[in-house]
């Protein structure tokens, strides 16, 4: 039996390696771009890493290259744009709107992702169960980080707990009840209920759908689309944050705060709370929270608003993320380099992800859950996907010891899974760029000018004009031909 039993495992390794086009007993050595300064304090998480892809069947040996945080953009694009073949990495990080997979997969120096997904053992799992990821990914197929958070309304308990409405507030978050809430909130001597960093978070923290706005574009009755930053109902939403501002709940500073200064006023006292990026974010937010102002000051995330019509939704992009891995097409083995992805998606390398090293980061208890010794942010290793995508793994069930995330980050996570819903977003075609560029200038532009009182009513038409002049129309034209 024993004789047996080698022998199908010796054929199972053969049929594996004539897969990755290697012969037996071959190793594969793939370069690993990622975004850090120093890749010394992780030299014992790679060295665990490909221990764990050798036992795996995976006939691979990581080389990391470290690549310091400034200029990462420039450097990845000089790199896939200028260098020789031979030279350029094999599995890249890739983080930031200064690089575009989409562009870069359409000028043949990426790998299409598509088949290799299809054809995969823990990744295809985990997209075709997620609606979103699968509408991430069509979006550029090029590129891999399973994650959907989103940005959310995160508040100090204490300050929520002190207003009279909070619980009807829970019952019915519509409009009347957030301004409310917002007004007692700032009532309480905060210099305003809520900051943020970036107008465009003040809406896409569920505040849209109380308005009706469901989608980035909205369908009408003859079935064109509008965008909906100039649409009847987001003239309505800016109408209610105009009061906001005039009442004192939205911090004076909000259209000018960058994200230190928008956290200083949540740590120092001047803010309530802040409409910001939940999961692994909120980690900050809270951890500094709590150290200044104690344990009844933690976060408690606020559920989207509700409209007259039942809308109460968060609307996540259907657009790439802004990072994740990518392949390069001078890679010699694509189908290895995506194995190793796909074995982080399985149970092995997602506890690996999340956990790190046992004796380092945790230990095991006798039921063979996990007692960790730190929290996210001070695992050892490297992550591979540092996202709030788990891949089925119940963390809180299986962990012990130091929260991996403290309660109000997976509260984010869970609001976002309970009230996500894939946006109707899609990429902008090269054709349009320049000019969508600027109508979301245009837009982001009169919505703070409208708030702070510098336009009114009589100024939209003329606004929503000039977002159409600029091509904003034929962008949304262009719409109704892609939206399904």
């Amino acid at each position: 039996m024993k004789k047996f039993l080698a022998l199908a495992l010796a054929c199972i390794l053969t049929l594996s390696l004539i897969g990755s086009g290697l012969a037996e007993g071959e190793v594969t050595t793939l370069k690993v771009l990622v975004r850090t300064g120093d890749i010394t304090p992780y030299e014992p998480g790679i060295a665990a890493l490909n221990e764990k892809l050798a036992a795996a069947g995976l006939p691979v040996k990581l080389e990391w290259i470290a690549q310091a945080s400034s200029g990462y953009p420039d450097f990845v694009n000089n790199m896939l744009l200028t260098w020789e073949e031979d030279e350029v990495y094999d599995l890249i990080y890739v983080q930031g709107t200064a690089i575009d997979p989409g562009y870069l997969g359409s000028q043949g120096l990426l790998v299409d992702l598509t088949d290799l997904l299809t054809g995969s053992k823990n990744a295809k799992a985990v997209y075709d169960a997620n609606p979103i990821l699968q509408a991430q990914f069509a979006s550029c197929p090029y590129l891999m980080w399973p994650s959907q958070v989103n940005k959310v309304l995160q508040f100090r308990t204490d300050a929520l707990k002190a207003c009279p409405s909070y619980e009807a507030f829970l019952a019915k978050p519509d409009q009347e009840a957030y301004a409310t809430l917002f007004n007692e909130l700032a009532a309480q001597g905060y210099e305003g209920a809520l900051t943020t960093q970036g107008i465009d978070y003040l809406f896409d923290t569920g505040i849209d759908s109380g308005f009706g706005i469901t989608a980035t574009w909205l369908k009408q009755e003859d079935g064109s689309y509008v965008y909906s930053r100039v649409s009847d109902n987001f003239l309505k939403e800016l109408q209610w944050w105009r009061q906001m501002f005039v009442s004192g709940a939205l911090h004076a500073n909000f259209a000018t705060d960058n994200w230190e200064s928008m956290e200083n006023a949540l740590y120092t006292g001047k803010v309530a709370g802040i409409a910001m990026k939940g999961g692994a974010y909120t980690v900050y937010y809270e951890t500094n929270t709590v150290q200044n102002f104690g344990e009844d000051a933690s976060l408690t995330i606020l559920p989207p608003m509700i409209s007259e019509s039942g809308d109460q939704q968060y609307k996540i992009t259907s657009n790439k993320f802004d990072r994740g891995w990518v392949i390069s097409t001078t890679c010699k083995n694509p189908q290895l380099a995506f194995d190793v992805l796909d074995f982080m998606l399985g149970e092995e390398g997602r506890k690996f992800d999340l956990f790190g090293l046992e004796g380092t980061d945790y230990t095991l208890n006798e039921d063979g859950t996990y007692n960790l010794l730190v929290n996210s942010s001070e695992t050892s290793i490297y992550r591979i996907f540092d996202s709030d995508v788990f891949g089925g793994i119940d963390v809180q069930a299986i962990t012990t010891g130091v929260p991996y995330w403290p309660a109000p980050s997976f509260a984010s996570s869970e609001m976002t899974a309970k009230f996500g819903k894939a946006d109707n977003d899609f990429v902008i075609p090269e054709e349009f760029v320049t000019a969508w560029t600027a109508c979301e200038g245009l837009w982001k532009e009169f919505a703070t000018q409208y708030i702070l009182g510098e336009k009114t009513d009589a100024d939209w038409q003329a606004f929503v004009d000039t977002w159409n002049s600029y091509g904003g129309d034929k962008v949304a034209a262009y719409a109704a031909t892609v939206i399904k």
